[in-house]
């Protein structure tokens, strides 16, 4: 399933949704941050996806990378949280 183009491709239109769906409730440009590292790992794991069979250690990378942008992912939305209770009481 990890190595699927379907369900690659399903978690690429759903994070765009998402963008355009939650576009209005981000009034200021650091709450984007969090949707711009789940973008990032969507699109880092659909290109590996895409490149296994021509370079699979390209492919390894990029899936790495794509752990990366999903751990920055959480971190960022646990600090836009904490930050919008702050800012916003």
């Amino acid at each position: 399933m990890l190595k699927s183009k379907t369900v690659a491709w399903a978690a690429f239109i759903l994070i765009i949704v998402v963008i355009g769906l939650t576009f209005t409730l981000r009034p200021v440009w650091w709450a984007f941050s969090d949707i711009f590292f789940a973008f990032m790992m969507v699109f880092s794991h659909l290109m590996a996806v895409y490149i296994y069979k021509l370079n699979p250690f390209a492919s390894r990378s990029l899936d790495r990378f794509a752990l990366v942008f999903g751990i920055l992912a959480v971190v960022a939305l646990v600090v836009e949280v904490v930050l919008f209770q702050i800012l916003i009481p």
